[in-house]
């Protein structure tokens, strides 16, 4: 029996439950507060489903981020308190830490999951998404709830980045006199935070656009509108599916930004670096809807006996779902294949960019 480990995990468990806690309720006040179009308290009296999803899957992005924290905070607490270092003052000052730590990121998670939000509703003119929710509109509840979780995944490594940032070095010394922030760490972090942000609303909105644009036979916006769950399901499945691909073939550009940023610093290397995520942001994009597109036309057209386009315009949640599951498990099958494939081409990367 480790007694170390055994009070290091039940003080990380004391302090993420009531963080946890915590946040979740101050997020949720001041959701309520910014959403003043909707009384969630009441609606959610009346049984209205469209702002229970939409809530709940706010706040659960917000949790997601913020496990993003735990790491990071928590090596400085793990530091604390090893037997050679550990004394009141030490283990004080890491706990102190981790929930500011807690707190920052769940600031973070809020600022950009908000900003996001509101710009795919400023992009997506055609529908009013809060009334249509207040109507409980759960299609609509849906797809907004998706586009969160789908920024949530593309955004938790960037921000775990940036927060080790504030977590430089566990290193605690008598007289606290450690660095607080990395500089180079938080710099990179908010370079990827802002690439990925702006990037996956792109990818969202236009494969949003593009997929009603194929889909000749059901008009996305009118059926949204009209409470469409099963359509909401396999747009809202469609889309996911390219924001797993995408995170997964993000991480070889993460890291050529990385090793610039911590070994030259110099402007323009680090412009062309972005210039390459921004690039593999497109690229990786593309082959993802390409991919899946012939997919799930594949499996159309393989399984004759179901017209699952006809049925899904007419509110067949049963064969939209089937079909999400299809796009989902593809993307999870496919994104070390698709991975390797963009690293192959960012080998002659160097080259190109030369020529620029």
């Amino acid at each position: 029996m480790n007694i170390h480990l055994i009070i290091l995990g039940l003080i990380e468990i004391l302090i993420s439950a009531l963080s946890g806690i915590f946040i979740y309720f101050i997020s949720l006040k001041i959701f309520t507060f910014l959403t003043k179009d909707i009384n969630e308290t009441q609606e959610l009296k009346n049984n209205n489903i469209a702002v229970s999803i939409l809530v709940s899957s706010f706040l659960f992005s917000i949790m997601l981020l913020i496990k993003a924290s735990i790491g990071p905070s928590m090596e400085t607490l793990g530091f604390a308190m090893i037997p050679v270092n550990i004394s009141l003052k030490t283990v004080g000052f890491a706990v102190f830490r981790v929930i500011i730590m807690f707190l920052i990121s769940a600031i973070f998670a809020f600022i950009f999951l908000w900003v996001s939000v509101i710009i795919f509703m400023l992009l997506t003119s055609k529908i009013d998404e809060m009334q249509e929710i207040k109507k409980n509109n759960i299609a609509i509840s849906i797809l907004i709830a998706v586009l969160m979780l789908s920024l949530a995944i593309i955004i938790l490594n960037p921000l775990k980045t940036l927060l080790k940032g504030f977590v430089s070095a566990p290193i605690i010394s008598d007289v606290m006199k450690e660095p607080i922030i990395n500089g180079k760490v938080v710099f990179l972090g908010l370079i990827e935070l802002g690439i990925s942000i702006i990037a996956a609303i792109f990818i969202f909105f236009y494969g949003f656009k593009l997929y009603d644009f194929l889909t000749k036979k059901i008009d996305e916006v009118t059926e949204l509108k009209s409470n469409n769950i099963a359509v909401s399901i396999q747009i809202s499945s469609f889309i996911f599916s390219i924001m797993i691909l995408v995170k997964a073939a993000l991480v070889p550009s993460f890291d050529t930004l990385e090793r610039i940023i911590y070994q030259n610093l110099e402007i323009k290397l680090v412009l062309i670096a972005i210039f390459k995520i921004i690039v593999f942001f497109i690229l990786s994009a593309l082959f993802a809807f390409i991919i899946l597109w012939l997919v799930m036309k594949g499996f159309m057209l393989i399984n004759k006996d179901i017209d699952e386009m006809q049925e899904i315009k007419n509110k067949n949640i049963a064969i939209a779902i089937a079909v999400a599951v299809l796009l989902i498990s593809a993307s999870l099958l496919i994104q070390q294949g698709l991975t390797a494939f963009l690293s192959g081409l960012s080998e002659k990367a160097p080259e190109f960019m030369k020529m620029l």
